[in-house]
């Protein structure tokens, strides 16, 4: 895997909600009630790809289903960082590293 990027930006406790919500709400799309997966099962068959800008793919069974992606922006001085994160139906076909 390749090495961060010091200065990349790092995702928050907010951001780790929303992203265990929406994968949740994937593994609920196909059919699979999370709540009742055994840790193992979770272990073995999802996957985070982690890019040197910090962005995010998350792959259940080899499957991409979520990609979080941060983007940097300024305005009147003040730096902030937004979180895009795309589903498997809105997915950019860039996102998936493997």
């Amino acid at each position: 895997m390749p090495s961060q990027c010091e200065d990349a930006p790092k995702p928050n406790l907010q951001v780790a909600a929303r992203v265990e919500e929406l994968l949740r709400e994937q593994l609920e799309e196909r059919g699979i009630n999370p709540r009742t997966l055994p840790p193992e099962d979770i272990a073995a068959n999802m996957k985070c790809y982690i890019a040197p800008d910090n962005s995010m793919t998350y792959h259940w069974k080899d499957e991409p289903i979520l990609y979080v992606t941060p983007e940097r922006r300024e305005k009147d001085g003040e730096r902030s960082v937004y979180w895009h994160m795309f589903t498997r139906d809105d997915m950019p076909p860039s996102s998936d590293p493997s």
